[in-house]
């Protein structure tokens, strides 16, 4: 498999692995959060060395739905230059991982550790910028049931206002206007109509009283 070919979906998380005990543990915390590491755009692809069989196994024991892949001959292991050896143990693969994106660039890398799973999507997220939020989730889903909201109220009141929906409001002179004929209506009532000032504010007592 190329990796052009995960790629051209989006960022894809590379692990290398060695099918013992350890690095089960670790996929199996990867495995839980691989939906999440999808829906952030990205995708995971593991690299192991060993044979067909073992590649399986490692498959059932993790849980993980991505490729898991085997690198029989360590070529993409000596490619990564992950390929170690000592007396003791013969040729190891040094544990790994990297971020890869769309434009075959490595945009993080750590070898000889691996960091947390949680780690990996943070990273994946901050590069993709998926999934949103709740709160950007929110202000982009806020505006639809106001705009729904707003029709049914125009359809329910068609026909008042010109068929506007909403009836017009004054504009500020015609309010004015309303406020200084109330207030001399008040003042004629109250006998004190040169009294009170003209434009002196709505409820003000007039003067003498």
């Amino acid at each position: 498999m190329r990796l052009s070919m995960r790629t051209a979906r989006g960022p894809v998380v590379v692990v290398f692995y060695s099918p013992s005990g350890e690095d089960v543990a670790y996929f199996k915390e990867l495995a839980a959060l691989e939906d999440e590491i999808n829906m952030a755009a990205a995708s995971v692809v593991g690299i192991g060395r060993g044979e067909p069989g073992a590649a399986r196994d490692f498959v059932q024991e993790t849980g993980m739905k991505s490729y898991v892949l085997y690198d029989y001959a360590g070529v993409a292991t000596r490619e990564y230059g992950l390929l170690e050896k000592s007396k003791e143990h013969g040729e190891q693969t040094r544990p790994a991982a990297f971020i890869i994106d769309s434009d075959h660039k490595v945009v993080h890398a750590w070898v000889g550790e691996r960091p947390k799973a949680e780690e990996l999507l943070a990273k994946v997220s901050e590069l993709t910028g998926l999934p949103k939020p709740a709160e950007e989730e929110a202000e982009d889903g806020a505006e639809k049931p106001v705009k729904a909201k707003t029709a049914d109220k125009a359809g329910e009141d068609k026909g008042e206002a010109g068929g506007a929906g909403e009836r017009e409001k004054p504009s500020p002179e015609e309010r004015e206007k309303r406020r200084a004929e109330r207030r001399a209506a008040r003042a004629q009532e109250s006998g004190d109509a040169e009294g009170k000032p003209d434009g002196s504010p709505e409820g003000e007592p007039a003067k003498g009283e």
